[in-house]
């Protein structure tokens, strides 16, 4: 399985940071802050790119914050049965929907979450 990030803010817009940089997306197709592309500033505007909406656009660079990509725990959900038989849930399932087996065989739902490096045991 591919080990999912997410975007943290690390600070207002330099220019020396490499990327990637967020932007808080009002001007987007939802309000959530989304990764942008700076392809230039000129005068304290900056002409962005997004994934999530077509065309470049503008903002100001005071909008812009520096961000880095930091590692999110996956969760699992496996069924232990009689016999010692274990089944794992698609993770997009949940424990709500664990794909149990109705033969009288389940004993119970386990969730097992991932432990990254520096996570606290």
């Amino acid at each position: 399985m591919t080990q999912k990030t997410k975007l943290e803010i690390i600070g207002p817009y330099t220019p020396e940071h490499p990327g990637p940089y967020i932007i808080d997306s009002a001007m987007s197709s939802d309000v959530r802050l989304v990764q942008v592309t700076v392809h230039c500033i000129v005068d304290g505007v900056a002409f962005v790119t997004t994934e999530d909406r077509d065309g470049p656009w503008c903002a100001r660079t005071s909008d812009l914050m520096n961000a880095r990509e930091v590692p999110v725990a996956r969760e699992f959900w496996v069924n232990e049965y009689a016999g010692g038989g274990l089944s794992l849930a698609h993770p997009s399932l949940g424990r709500a929907a664990a794909n149990r087996r109705t033969d009288g065989s389940f004993i119970r739902t386990i969730h097992l979450r991932e432990v990254l490096p520096g996570d606290e045991a």
